[in-house]
């Protein structure tokens, strides 16, 4: 077992380092979860579709496939599900752009600094950053409930 799957054995211990970090390092923190399960990580790329400019967070490559994540870092409870209904919208919507000329298919998701566990919005995982690298090691248990774009 790795660092990373170490530090998410222990009391919630991802999902407390990233609530007391800047959005930058929560970023990070993402980015060196998808490193540590084999991906290739491009962090915080901007790219344009013609007159059409988008973000993103984390661009992970594996071998199959192409996760799109965007961190969120809500606080509160209140309008989470809305908020990530809203987000999942979103992050569907620049996948379908970076899948453009692109041979892999892309997965869009939604990591939170949340605990309340993995959730699907139309399609798009939701994942708190504590239960991302066990998300990513059973992302086949979720096969019939993930969008590929």
């Amino acid at each position: 077992m790795g660092m990373i799957g170490a530090l998410e054995l222990q009391d919630g211990g991802l999902g407390r380092l990233g609530a007391g970090m800047k959005w930058q390092w929560f970023e990070k923190l993402a980015a060196m979860v998808f490193g540590e399960n084999g991906f290739a990580v491009r962090q915080g790329e901007v790219r344009m579709f013609g007159a059409t400019r988008r973000q993103y967070d984390i661009i992970a490559e594996g071998p199959r496939f192409i996760i799109a994540a965007d961190c969120k870092r809500w606080s509160g409870n209140r309008g989470k599900a809305s908020q990530a209904k809203r987000a999942a919208e979103a992050q569907a919507e620049r996948c379908g752009l970076l899948r453009q000329g692109n041979p892999k298919e892309i997965i869009p998701m939604i990591i939170t600094l949340g605990s309340e566990g993995i959730s699907v919005h139309q399609g798009v995982p939701v994942v708190p950053i504590g239960m991302l690298n066990s998300f990513l090691n059973s992302i086949e248990e979720y096969e019939g409930l993930i969008r590929r774009i």
